[in-house]
């Protein structure tokens, strides 16, 4: 087991947003607040980010919601948060991308010395979806290729792969999104499964079981959050969801201290 730290930096909570999306309700003008977050991985074998933020550039913003709900502060912002911990963008050697939805990958042309590491499925129907003008977010994936990006495609038969001591990515599959990407992280205080959107939060596992109204497939979704369960079992892991907002509350932020 490595020496390493785990840092869960807070990167704004959204505010007003449809509950409905996230967690089936009754009502459907029910309205909650979820957080955004990120997780920094101090390692000795180099500097992990889990996920990079929603971005609020009004000139590559297209969806409303992410503007409108998202309320982040100068020092909610990722590049920020590590600079509270002694840590520069170029410090990042290796960014995992759950899923390239705006609000995970806002800043991740930020971290220029960075290997992103993200589903092939998730790159290539997206990219296929932004080609056929099929995504609502067309002018982030404008700015996104111009970037030139140092990606690196996890493909989808391949269900995991060990990124350094300790540090396991699980290639989860569709659901949500057309791949995701979750993080395993062997600490000293525990295990933790990293899990971002492919769970939103505790609500949607039940009993009973409460799909999210965002999924674009919603059998994809039952059989990956089965999968992260009995995963969760066999690793003896504690699930952190992506977007749960009594969870993310007790969690140690980056600014009291670290799990390690």
């Amino acid at each position: 087991m490595s020496n390493m730290k785990v840092y869960v930096m807070a990167n704004g909570m959204n505010h007003n947003s449809i509950k409905n999306d996230l967690v089936s309700c009754d009502d459907p003008k029910e309205t909650f607040s979820f957080p955004s977050w990120t997780v920094l991985i101090q390692h000795p074998e180099g500097n992990v980010l889990f996920d990079a933020a929603a971005h609020q550039d009004p000139e590559r913003q297209q969806i409303k919601e992410i503007m409108e709900n998202l309320h982040m502060t100068e020092e909610d912002l990722p590049v920020n948060r590590l600079a509270q911990i002694g840590l520069k963008p170029e410090d990042i050697k290796y960014l995992v991308l759950s899923h390239m939805h705006p609000d995970h990958y806002g800043f991740v042309e930020e971290f220029p010395n960075a290997e992103i590491l993200v589903s092939e499925d998730e790159f290539t129907y997206m990219m296929r979806d932004y080609a056929l003008n099929r995504i609502p977010f067309t002018k982030d994936f404008d700015y996104l290729i111009k970037c030139r990006l140092n990606w690196k495609l996890i493909p989808g038969n391949q269900k995991t792969y060990k990124l350094m001591d300790g540090v396991t990515i699980y290639n989860f599959g569709k659901g949500h999104s057309y791949g995701m990407l979750g993080l395993l992280l062997e600490l000293k205080s525990g295990n933790k499964l990293l899990v971002s959107d492919a769970i939103y939060t505790a609500e949607n596992i039940g009993p009973p079981v409460r799909p999210p109204g965002i999924c674009r497939d919603l059998d994809g979704w039952l059989a990956t959050m089965n999968y992260i369960l009995q995963l969760a079992k066999d690793l003896q892991a504690e699930i952190w969801y992506g977007h749960d907002y009594d969870q993310f509350n007790s969690l140690i932020k980056s600014t009291e201290g670290y799990y390690e």
